[in-house]
């Protein structure tokens, strides 16, 4: 029996130490895990046509809703698709910094266009009755004659830091528009650039354009908000009519003269630019 006992033992010995007795010694000597990392591809729109030199040269006519270009297309050209019904949506490539003369001119059912960079010049007539396009976010230098005349539907317009110029009827007729970001940058502005623009509700003013801008909208009655990019404090334009249901946002280091001048305290009220979500403290476009 006493032989039999030792037998037993060392049975369970030998089992605890092959198994789950021995587990954390064994679990030591295996090898890490390695870790997989899933390799996420930027999704590509498969969607977008893209036109080339040679679509350019057989004056093909995309028939596709959504438009974009190839690198070899450095500019876009007059009437290039003017009249195109069937375009929806525009990818404008980095490598294109000017769109000429009537290029998408009465393009009725073009709703938006993505730029991917700096543009010299949106030439005239560009867009001109595009009435479905709603939006345009863009970093121009110049805005030629009536480019968007006609569009009817365009709500936000939105110009980045290098804006110098706006032409004649740009945005004339853009009867839905609503809100208009400047940039400081502003510096001419010719006549009816927003005739018949009636439902702005709010709008910059580049300390250039303080004499025009003022007096452009001032009639217009659904104003609630001006943002006034300055570098100095001015005095109440004599084409402004202070509105008591607009707030007023200027920058921040002139706060308290606005503040405190009586004319400009007719606003329903004076605030820093600080606190908008376009503008620094002083009036530059916070990134």
């Amino acid at each position: 029996m006493k032989k039999a006992s030792i037998i037993c033992a060392s049975l369970l010995l030998g089992i605890c130490l092959l198994g789950s007795c021995g587990k954390g010694a064994s679990d030591d000597k295996q090898p890490a895990q390695k870790t997989t990392v899933k390799k996420t591809k930027k999704k590509v729109d498969k969607d977008i046509f893209f036109y080339t030199s040679q679509h350019r040269k057989d004056k093909f006519q995309p028939t596709e809703p959504k438009l974009g270009f190839t690198d070899q297309i450095l500019s876009i050209n007059d009437n290039e698709f003017k009249g195109n019904e069937n375009i929806q949506e525009v990818f404008v490539s980095p490598k294109i910094e000017h769109i000429a003369p009537s290029a998408f001119e009465d393009c009725k059912n073009l709703t938006a266009v993505h730029y991917g960079g700096a543009m010299k010049v949106l030439n005239d007539y560009a867009f001109r009755g595009c009435s479905s396009l709603k939006s345009l976010d863009v970093d121009v230098y110049t805005v030629g004659l009536s480019t968007y005349e006609g569009c009817s539907s365009l709500e936000s317009v939105k110009f980045g830091d290098h804006l110098w110029w706006i032409r004649e009827k740009a945005f004339a007729g853009c009867t839905s528009l609503k809100r208009l970001l400047l940039g400081i940058t502003l510096e001419k502005l010719e006549d009816d650039a927003f005739a018949e623009c009636t439902a702005i509700e709010e709008y910059s003013v580049p300390q250039a354009m303080k004499n025009r801008l003022f007096g452009i909208f001032n009639e217009c009655p659904k104003v609630k908000t001006i943002y006034i990019l300055s570098t100095e404090y001015f005095n109440v334009p004599k084409n402004c009519t202070p509105n008591p249901n607009c707030t007023l946002y200027v920058p921040d280091a002139f706060l308290k003269q606005f503040q405190g001048d009586a004319e400009w305290a007719k606003f329903a009220a004076v605030k820093p630019l600080s606190e908008t979500k376009y503008y620094t403290a002083e009036g530059f476009w916070k990134k």
